[in-house]
This record gives structure tokens, sequence and C-alpha cells, in this order.
């Protein structure tokens, strides 16, 4: 049961509920009842408490619904959604191909330089 609502707890329009068959080999022993569920459908820490019916040949014997029971009570606590690792280049590609191009640019100037200052040194 959702704690704050008092209704059954329900996971993607489906009320989470289990059950277990067993024998008691003592008056006072002990059963695990599991309960598998989407967990990260929670989207916030949510109280639920467990109710108990306890059946012998389809009749109901026994309950326990004590909504205030803290010893049936498990929270949830949603876990925050990981960060996303960066993938990929993030550099600027066209800033790149433009400092290229200067530098190709005054390169190609430098060249032309020499190759006039060298023909007028010739004549």
């Amino acid at each position: 049961m959702d704690k704050k609502t008092g209704k059954p707890f329900v996971v993607d329009d489906e009320e989470i509920t289990s059950e277990v068959t067993f024998t008691p080999e003592t008056s006072n022993g002990e059963v695990t009842v599991s309960f598998t569920f989407d967990g990260s459908a929670v989207t916030k820490e949510t109280d639920i408490v467990v109710f108990e019916s306890l059946y012998s040949e389809d009749v109901e014997i026994a309950t326990h619904t004590d909504i205030d029971d803290e010893n049936q009570t498990v929270t949830i606590h949603p876990q925050p959604e990981p960060e996303k690792p960066q993938t990929g280049d993030n550099s600027n590609i066209g800033f790149w191909i433009g400092l290229g191009a200067v530098a190709l640019g005054g390169l190609v100037s430098v060249v032309i330089i020499k190759i006039k200052k060298k023909d007028e040194d010739d004549e």
C-alpha cells in the first residue's frame, strides 16, 4: 500500500502484489515475500507498507493491515539520472579551417614576396 494515499501501490498501471505458499514448521517462523517491479518508474520518494492476509484452504484466517506499522514499511528512494558522458568532438571545425586558411595565405604571401625580391636582386 502507498502510505501517503492509503491506496494500493501501483507501477505502470499495475497493482504490485506478491503471494507465497508455505507450510509453517514452527509457531513463530518467518517467510520471505519478494516484490518485483520496475523501480525506475518511481520518480519520488515513496513509503510502501506491506499488508498481509493468511489463508488456509481458501479461507482467510488472519490479516495484518496497519498502515502505520514501521516494521512493514519500506521507503523507495529514486535514483537520480546519471550524468550523460560527452561523446564525440566538441571543437569548432570552422575555426580551425579559417585559422589554417589564414596561415596558408600568410605563407603564400611570404613566398611571393621572396620570389619578387629575388627577381629584383637578379636585375
